[in-house]
């Protein structure tokens, strides 16, 4: 099991223009969907609320409900599913 955090895929969906114009964290954001895939490749939350370390100002450009989070939900999930996990976002 590794552990991986939503701000981790949220970042690589917006680096690779993924999900554009999706926010982060309301009932059909981010958030929810990428917990509920992890969900469905048998992962699971080990962390609701975490820190996330991505700027030294919470006025950032790059901090937003489009762009990257504050905080994110941890989750652990098989090795062997990551393949599966960034197959899927992909496809966002």
């Amino acid at each position: 099991m590794i552990k991986i955090g939503a701000d981790e895929l949220i970042l690589w969906l917006r680096k690779n223009g993924k999900a554009i114009n999706v926010p982060n964290d309301e009932i059909h954001g981010l958030g929810v969907k990428i917990k509920r895939t992890i969900e469905e490749l048998g992962g699971h939350l080990v962390e609701e609320s975490y820190e996330c370390y991505w700027a030294n100002d919470d006025n950032d450009k790059n901090i937003g409900q489009y762009n990257l989070p504050q905080t994110a939900a941890q989750y652990q999930i098989e090795e062997k599913q990551l393949f599966a996990l960034y197959n899927e976002l992909n496809k966002w």
